[in-house]
């Protein structure tokens, strides 16, 4: 089990990238072709990760890890 001091970065990570892999699967996979709104989502869903990816690479910054997840949290909701 991870450490639960990394448990939010991890969700923050993991989120978008179940939701734009879907979205990829979807398009590509399927043929599903996305909708103006759709490409829209994509944008804070790719910073969501890149986010929570540098939030984890500086785990050992409490102070950076708890902002960069917060801020790939708000890139979360905002693709919503």
């Amino acid at each position: 089990m991870p450490n639960s001091r990394l448990a939010a970065p991890l969700a923050a990570l993991a989120a978008p990238l179940l939701l734009y892999g879907g979205a990829l699967v979807s398009q590509y996979g399927f043929g599903l072709h996305p909708c103006e709104m759709c490409y829209w989502q994509r944008w804070p869903h790719q910073a969501a990760i890149v986010l929570a990816l540098l939030a984890l690479l500086l785990r050992g910054n409490d102070r950076a890890m708890r902002a960069l997840t917060w801020l790939a949290a708000i890139a979360i909701g905002i693709s919503g």
